[in-house]
C-alpha cells in the first residue's frame, strides 16, 4: 500500500494550519492575549492624575500582574519623578525615530515597567499623525508582554490625548470636588461618549476634605453625563486630602509602598481592587488590539 495519499493529506494539512495562523495571528490570537488597557486622564491639570496612575500601576503589580505604565503627557511627563528613576529612554526617543521598544521599556524599584515621556520637550505637544502611528505599533508590543498597561493621558482635551484615551478599554477619570475640575470633567466625558464605541468610564474623586463628598460628587456628575450625554460612569472612590501625599518630596518612594498603612493608601488599594474586580468580570465594551483601536482614531483625526 502507497503512503504518498496520507503525506499529501499531512502536507495539505500542516500548509493549512500555518496559513491559518499567519491570518489568526494578528487578530484573534494576539488580540487574546493582550494586555487590559487603562488610560488615567482629566479634564484640567492638577487633579492628581499621575498620582493615582503611578500607585495603580504598583497597586495591580501587588496584585500579582505585569504591569506597564506609559506616560503619555506629551511634554509635561513626571511619571519617572513619581517612580524615582531617571530612564536612559523616553518617547522622545522612540518616536525620533532612533530608539526601539524593547530598549525604551525600563524596569523600576516598586514592580512596574515605566516608558517615560518626555519633560520639558515642546516637539512632543505636536506629535502628527506618524508620531501617533508609531505610538501605536509601541504600545501594541507592549500591550503583548504584560497583563495591564496605564496610560497616563495628558490633561485637556487636545487631539494627541483623546486619541490616547480612546484606545483604552477602561479610562479613569480624576477628579476634584470643586466646580472648575467637575467641569472639565463632564467636557471630557461629553468627548468620549460622542463615539459610536467608547471604553467604560470610571470616576475617581481625589483630594476629598470631608468624608462622603466624593460620593456627592459622583452622583451629580453621574445625574448631568446619563441626562445630557447619555452616558453611564462607574464610581471607584473617593481619595482624602492628605498632608501624608501633599507633603511627600522628589526621592521618597510611591505612596503605596512609602506610607503603606496611612489613609490614603487605604484608600487608593480599595479603589483599584474594584477596578480589578470590575476589569475581571465585566465585557470590555470595546475590541480589537490596541493599534487597531488607536489608527481608527488616527484617520478620524
Amino acid at each position: 500500500m502507497s503512503l504518498e495519499p496520507d503525506l499529501n493529506a499531512e502536507r495539505q494539512g500542516r500548509g493549512f494550519l500555518r496559513r491559518w495562523f499567519r491570518r489568526a495571528t494578528p487578530t484573534e490570537l494576539l488580540s487574546e492575549r493582550e494586555a487590559v488597557v487603562i488610560a488615567f486622564a482629566s479634564g484640567k491639570g492638577g487633579t492628581g492624575k499621575s498620582f493615582l496612575a503611578t500607585n495603580a500601576a504598583i497597586a495591580l503589580h501587588q496584585r500579582g500582574k505585569r504591569v506597564a505604565l506609559v506616560d503619555c503627557d506629551f511634554g509635561l511627563a513626571n511619571a519617572h519623578l513619581l517612580f524615582g528613576v531617571n530612564p536612559r529612554y523616553s518617547l522622545q526617543h522612540l518616536l525620533d525615530g532612533g530608539v526601539p521598544i524593547q530598549q525604551v521599556v525600563a524596569p523600576t524599584p516598586y514592580g512596574p515597567s515605566l516608558v517615560a515621556g518626555g519633560s520639558g520637550v515642546a516637539s512632543l505637544a505636536e506629535l502628527d499623525a506618524r508620531h501617533m502611528q508609531s505610538l501605536a505599533r509601541a504600545l501594541q508590543w507592549i500591550a503583548g508582554c504584560h497583563d495591564v498597561v496605564v496610560l497616563d493621558c495628558g490633561a485637556g482635551l487636545a487631539p494627541q490625548s483623546l486619541i490616547t484615551v480612546l484606545s483604552a478599554q477602561h479610562v479613569v477619570i480624576v477628579t476634584n470636588p470643586e466646580i472648575a475640575a467637575l467641569t472639565d470633567a463632564y467636557a471630557l466625558i461629553k468627548c468620549v461618549s460622542r463615539q459610536d464605541v467608547h471604553p467604560a468610564l470610571h470616576l475617581a474623586v481625589n483630594r476629598v476634605g470631608q468624608e462622603g463628598l466624593g460620593r456627592v460628587t459622583f452622583d451629580r456628575l453621574a445625574e448631568v453625563s446619563r441626562r445630557f450625554a447619555a452616558c453611564k460612569i462607574h464610581y471607584l472612590g473617593e481619595v482624602p486630602e492628605d498632608p501624608t501625599v501633599t507633603h511627600r518630596r522628589l526621592g521618597q518612594p510611591p505612596l503605596l509602598c512609602g506610607a503603606p498603612e496611612c489613609q490614603t493608601t487605604k484608600a487608593v488599594q480599595a479603589m483599584f481592587q474594584l477596578l480589578d474586580q470590575f476589569m475581571t468580570t465585566s465585557k470590555p465594551t470595546v475590541v480589537g488590539g490596541i493599534e487597531a483601536r488607536m489608527l481608527a482614531q488616527i484617520r478620524r483625526w
